[in-house]
């Protein structure tokens, strides 16, 4: 027996993976369209990169991928003269930029080699790839120890890697091949790559993100035929796009917020309906259960859908199929809370550290370490103290960032949402001061 099949799913309509860059991705963005058209008007009229803006798992990704194949779909439809293609998956910050920027040449190939056909259709100078796969392919030469395998599962170069000569192609001659196929493919006002640089917040602080963002300026983001979108969480893209030598490179960044509440019960009966082979499916999660674990999460669209995975792959398929609605209903009910219990448990802090996560909840969740009167601490220090406690248990995120006070860096974690869940609705014994 096969579980969503079952239930009549053709597979997992709780997916957390962001969407993919296609007309399935286009279906399941529900409560986006404003910022669609924002994201669009940025990739396609401006001339600087976009920046997005917004919480851990609020869905920047999803938005980039279903944007980029909007561009994609108006020149197909003749609506546009841009022709946009998007890079085949987003791209993770890394704090060695020599190794980020080969992987972004090679991600750039992979793209010119996974959409020759289409550029061939839309009269672009289509190049040829016949020399660049085989160096792709072709074994490495070891340099200082290092041996790099590339995206495309043949032989790669970064760092100080050599490919075999006979290939004719060079670290910097591959990178001056790439920077001429995009001249070539995508002049001036004619579209380009979309490509994502994500997480930017992994850097952890300003100065750490600035610098890196300054090596690759030149040799990334000045790239023609690029257009760039770079998404970061807790105020750290923000803190660095209107930096000097940023300035005029990166955009005033785009505010993603949560999804409203009034869209979600569209957003998940789009998503049951799109998986949905069987007219009399049986939804593990219905739409007002969806509704009540994205207020638990603090609208995290992400954490929302993993929740209901877990519900649904906790249960046999039998269960569903026996079950009323508002059993099932009441069942997922029962099941939060047992998780959120059950974190709460494993939790021992003094009571000034629990009154600062209640706090720091009532306060939206996220703050900078200059907010600390806000708290009723009477330095950042103190506050920093009990800040350091709660990431011990995984209840919130910070990163330490001496440069930027102001910064939006502490952050309360899926588990801290649901602990505060648990101890706001009364789910667990209260905590008996000096126990």
């Amino acid at each position: 027996m096969s579980f969503w099949p079952d239930l009549g799913f053709g597979s997992n309509p709780y997916v957390v993976k962001p969407l993919p860059s296609n007309s399935d991705g286009r279906e399941l963005l529900v409560g986006r369209d404003i910022e669609l058209r924002a994201l669009l008007r940025r990739i396609e009229e401006g001339d600087t990169h976009v920046v997005l803006e917004g919480p851990n798992g609020v869905g920047k990704t999803s938005l980039v991928a279903v944007a980029a194949w909007v561009a994609g779909e108006r020149f197909r439809e003749r609506t546009t003269s841009q022709l946009f293609l998007p890079l085949p998956e987003a791209l993770q910050i890394k704090e060695d930029a020599t190794e980020f920027i080969s992987e972004c040449y090679f991600a750039i190939a992979r793209a010119f080699l996974e959409n020759e056909e289409t550029l061939k259709q839309a009269d672009r100078k289509v190049p040829k790839t016949r020399d660049i796969k085989a160096w792709l392919d072709a074994p490495l030469l070891k340099g200082r120890g290092i041996n790099i395998s590339s995206p495309f599962g043949g032989g790669g170069l970064t760092g100080s890697a050599s490919a075999n000569s006979s290939t004719g192609f060079s670290n910097a001659g591959f990178r001056a091949t790439i920077r001429s196929w995009l001249r070539d493919a995508f002049p001036e006002g004619t579209g380009g790559i979309i490509g994502v640089i994500d997480n930017l917040e992994l850097l952890e602080t300003s100065a750490t993100a600035r610098r890196l963002l300054e090596e690759i300026r030149d040799p990334i983001l000045q790239l023609g035929g690029m257009r760039w979108v770079l998404c970061g969480a807790r105020g750290i893209a923000r803190s660095v796009a209107a930096t000097p030598r940023l300035n005029g490179v990166l955009s005033d960044p785009i505010e993603i917020t949560p999804v409203a509440d009034e869209h979600i019960p569209r957003l998940i009966e789009t998503r049951l309906r799109h998986y949905s082979v069987k007219d009399a499916s049986k939804a593990p999660v219905s739409a007002p259960s969806f509704e009540h674990v994205y207020v638990v999460t603090h609208k995290n669209l992400r954490d929302s859908l993993r929740h209901a995975q877990s519900f649904s792959q906790d249960n046999e398929s039998e269960f569903f199929l026996t079950k009323t609605d508002s059993e099932i209903d009441l069942a997922f009910t029962v099941w939060l809370e047992g998780q959120a219990m059950a974190h709460e448990a494993s939790v021992k802090m003094q009571p000034r550290t629990w009154k600062l996560l209640a706090d720091l909840a009532q306060f939206g969740g996220t703050c900078s370490p200059s907010d600390y009167d806000q708290f009723n601490f009477n330095d950042r220090a103190h506050m920093r103290k009990n800040v350091v406690e709660l990431e011990r248990y995984g209840l919130v995120n910070s990163s330490k960032d001496d440069e930027d006070q102001r910064r939006r860096s502490i952050e309360i974690t899926s588990k801290g949402w649901l602990v505060h869940y648990a101890r706001a609705e009364g789910l667990a014994a209260p905590t008996i001061p000096g126990v």
